[in-house]
């Protein structure tokens, strides 16, 4: 894995918290990921996964040592060397996942306690741009 950037969020990614992620895969790119981390103890609250090779974006999160179902969606809305945002939104039920403002999906937290989700890592096949982690009001 490359990292590409980490940002540690020490009161956790709370409801009401959005991360925006600006760049453009890079050439060649096969896939790249965005991961939401309970640093404590390695647990992956949301693993967010565009694979390029698939046209598939893949979404699992990774608890008790293994990770666990797999959500794919099938709208991709990447190309190589196209920027892009994503934007990833937390409300109390859901990731909710927007890529140049057009929301492609929601993914159901499954990690219970949000606040224990306190660091994003970026890695792989993806230049970036910028990184902004903000306080939301709710929609």
């Amino acid at each position: 894995m490359t990292l590409r950037f980490e940002a540690s969020c020490p009161d956790g990614l709370c409801p009401g918290w959005s991360i925006i992620l600006k760049g453009e895969p890079v050439s060649e790119a096969s896939k790249f990921e965005i991961n939401f981390m309970c640093e404590r103890d390695d647990r992956i609250a949301f693993h967010f996964n565009p694979r390029f090779t698939e046209s598939d974006i893949v979404c699992n999160s990774f608890m008790s040592n293994r990770w666990g179902q797999e959500e794919r969606c099938n709208n991709f809305p990447f190309g190589a060397d196209e920027p892009f945002q994503i934007e990833i939104y937390s409300d109390n039920e859901n990731f909710h996942v927007y890529i140049d403002d057009t929301k492609i999906m929601q993914y159901k937290h499954r990690v219970e306690d949000l606040k224990t989700i306190t660091k994003v890592q970026v890695a792989n096949d993806v230049n970036i741009s910028s990184l902004e982690i903000t306080k939301k009001p709710f929609y």
